[in-house]
Formats: structure tokens, C-alpha cells, sequence
């Protein structure tokens, strides 16, 4: 049975926030740096794909032991050790002068990935109380997404101005300011709970070296949950792997980057929309509403070769679309799982993200090896998404929340 705890904090959901908003700046930044990092050093751009790939294929495979041992030992360890791993990172890249050290050091970065990420969305979820679980996800996307507005340009002018080791000396410092406000965040909203017996605090903390059973256990739960998150993943994926390209090419657009800029902004007005009508509109609802968004943006993305102003409506209702189903798709995980697997939850969940935007980057570039025509493909996905919300037998094979 699901338990809450008080009536939520909502002066610990603030404090969360001021934490995630340094902690995603720092990760984001970094997902944009090094590859610069890399090619200043002489690496090519297949050991920069290579060094992605790693990194994620790292914070996949670490979620399967971060989540529980969150829901074991409390999120709040769990949060400072990935914020440390971040600082660390940052720190030794000062002394980092071959690639391959780069990349080990990037290794470590995954460890705050996978530990913090999940555990901050299970925070919110913690601190929103029984009703008001999709407006504070959604709130915590929000950051996600002003973050990824002010990151990328923000740590390119610090680089800029003041070098590589102006700007680590930067980001470490973000980092050691969003772990140290963990600590002001209430014990009850982010340790185990205290009105369980010993018994049963030595059992969680076993089965968290055992995931596999509870995880299992989750996937009964909410398959369709986390089959709906991979699928708004793929479109992420082709967007960061394909858009920049495409848009420079088709349109007036010399700065291909200001794409995501346009598709961040969607994202900021969504998430907090879609989380909140989600709690009084109910979740599939609100899903089927993000998927024609996303399927409609693609199709218009499609259409660039022939209206380059599309690119604007484009970028706006695929970050709509995007982010507003992931902020509505966790909350719809918050409401199916148990509050002692939360973390666990939102890693697993994380990894169907992960998983999807890897699978849309792969996939979508061997199909245009094939195929050969990046509009046809797009048009081909923006009708997938769309027929979703449009195909009313589809509603039938779908779990009501």
C-alpha cells in the first residue's frame, strides 16, 4: 500500500529545486563541452560518439544499483554521492591532459547521472503530497528545460572568457553548491522511513543488492508507463542527434542550435501545464494530448524543404510534446508504485528514456543510410506519433488510469 508522508514540503521542494536547477546546468553544460573538450585534445568524431555512448551505457547499467539502494539508505546519500561524483569529475578534468583520462573521468560523471536524477524526482514526489504529484514533476521538468536553455550558451562563454579551467573551477562549484543544499532537506522527505521495523530495514537493504525481483515487480506494474516513455524518447534522440543539421541546411537559421532553444522553450510551458491538468484531467488524457503535439511538430520538422518558417512551430510543439509527456508520464509512475520503490521506479524509468533516445539516434540513422530522405522519415514517425491520440481502438488496448 502507497504511504505518504505529511502533506508534502513545499519549502523542501524549493530548496530541490535550487539543487536540481545546479545539478542539471552541470550535466548539461558538460554533455555539450566535451565533445569540444575531446576534439581540442585531437579526438575524431567517432571517439566523440564513442564517449556519449559510454557515458550513458554507464548510467544505465548504474541505476539498476542506485535506485534501490536509494529506497534502502535514503536518497539523500545516494544524491550527494552523484553530486560528488560530478565535483570530483570536474575537479581531476583540470589535470586532464589525454583523451582517454577525459573519457575515464566521464565514467565517473555517470555515477551522478544515475544516482541523482531518479532520486530527485522520487524527492518531489515525496514532497507533493497525494494530489498534486504531476504539478511537481512538472515544476522539476521545468528546470530541466531552463536549464538546457541557459546551460549550453552559458558554459561556452565561460570557456570563452576565462578557458577550460575557468569554466571546470565553474562548474565544480555548481556542483558542490547543489550538493550542499541536501542537506537543508527535511530527514522525513528524503531519508527511509523511521515507523518500520528493523526487520524490515535489513530486508530492503538486502533486496537492494538484489534488484532484479523489484524491478521485475515494477514492469508488471507499469508496462505501458514505461513502453509510452521509450516511444516519446525516440523523437529526443533523432532531434539531438539530426535536427541541427537538417534546420541549417533548410532554413535561414546559420546558428543550428537555436533549434533547441525554440524546443526548450516548448518544454518550459509544458511541463508545469501538463503536470497540473494531469492531476484533474487524469494521465492517458494528457499522454495522448503530448503525443499529437510531438506528432505534429515532426511533421511540420518534416516539411522544412518546402517551409523553412515551419521550424519554428516545429521546435515548439516537439518540446511541448516531449516534455510534456515525460512530466505527465512520471507522475502516472508516482500514482502506480509504492512510495519504498520510488527510486527504483524513476530509474528504471530514466533507463527507458536513456534507452529510447539511444535507440531514435541509432536506429534513425540507419534507416537514412537506407532510405535516404530525412523528410519521408520524419513525416513516417510524426504519423506514428499522431495516430496514438487518433485511432480510437488504440484506447482500448491501453490500462485507464
Amino acid at each position: 500500500m502507497r504511504t505518504e508522508r505529511g502533506e508534502g514540503g513545499f519549502k523542501d521542494f524549493l530548496i530541490l529545486l535550487a539543487s536540481a536547477f545546479l545539478i542539471y546546468t552541470f550535466n548539461i553544460v558538460f554533455m555539450v563541452v566535451t565533445p569540444l573538450l575531446l576534439t581540442d585534445l585531437g579526438g575524431s568524431e567517432a571517439l566523440v560518439g564513442l564517449q556519449g555512448t559510454l557515458f550513458l551505457g554507464m548510467a544505465i547499467l548504474l541505476r539498476f544499483f542506485c535506485g534501490p539502494l536509494a529506497d534502502a539508505y535514503g536518497r539523500r546519500m545516494v544524491m550527494v554521492l552523484g553530486s560528488g561524483a560530478f565535483f570530483i569529475g570536474a575537479v581531476l578534468l583540470m589535470h586532464a591532459v589525454e583523451i582517454w583520462q577525459v573519457i575515464a573521468l566521464r565514467l565517473v560523471q555517470a555515477f551522478g547521472l544515475a544516482a541523482y536524477f531518479p532520486a530527485a524526482s522520487a524527492t518531489a514526489a515525496a514532497c507533493a503530497g497525494e494530489e498534486r504529484k504531476g504539478t511537481y514533476i512538472g515544476v522539476l521538468r521545468m528546470v530541466s528545460s531552463l536549464s538546457m536553455m541557459v546551460g549550453p550558451a552559458f558554459g561556452i562563454m565561460l570557456i570563452q572568457r576565462y578557458s577550460y579551467d575557468g569554466f571546470l573551477k565553474s562548474m565544480a562549484v555548481f556542483a558542490l553548491l547543489g550538493m550542499g543544499a541536501l542537506f537543508f532537506i527535511s530527514t522525513n522527505l528524503i531519508e527511509p522511513q523511521k515507523d518500520i521495523s528493523q526487520k524490515d530495514v535489513q530486508y530492503k537493504k538486502n533486496r537492494s543488492f538484489g534488484t532484479r525481483p523489484k524491478v521485475l515487480s515494477i514492469l508488471r506494474q507499469s508496462p505501458l508507463t514505461i513502453a509510452l516513455t521509450f516511444a516519446a524518447a525516440l523523437s529526443y534522440g533523432i532531434y539531438m542527434t539530426f535536427a541541427v543539421p537538417f534546420v541549417v541546411i533548410h532554413t535561414t537559421i546559420a546558428n543550428g542550435g537555436f533549434f533547441f532553444t525554440l524546443f526548450s522553450l516548448g518544454g518550459l510551458m509544458a511541463n508545469g501545464v501538463f503536470g497540473w491538468f494531469s492531476d484533474r484531467l487524469g494521465h492517458f488524457r494528457l499522454t495522448v494530448s503530448a503525443f499529437l503535439a510531438m506528432g505534429s511538430g515532426m511533421i511540420l520538422f518534416a516539411l522544412l524543404p518546402y517551409v523553412s518558417l515551419f521550424v519554428y512551430p516545429a521546435a515548439l510543439l516537439g518540446g511541448v510534446g516531449y516534455y510534456g509527456c515525460i512530466a505527465v508520464l512520471m507522475a502516472w509512475f508516482a500514482e502506480e508504485v509504492d512510495q519504498d520503490k520510488y527510486t527504483t521506479a524513476f530509474s528504471l524509468q530514466q533507463n527507458a528514456l536513456d534507452f529510447g533516445i539511444a535507440a531514435g539516434s541509432g536506429v534513425f540513422g540507419i534507416l537514412l543510410r537506407v532510405i535516404g530522405n530525412t523528410s519521408i522519415l520524419y513525416g513516417a514517425l510524426g504519423v506514428l506519433y499522431l495516430s496514438f491520440g487518433l485511432v480510437p481502438g488504440r484506447k482500448e488496448n491501453l490500462r485507464k488510469d
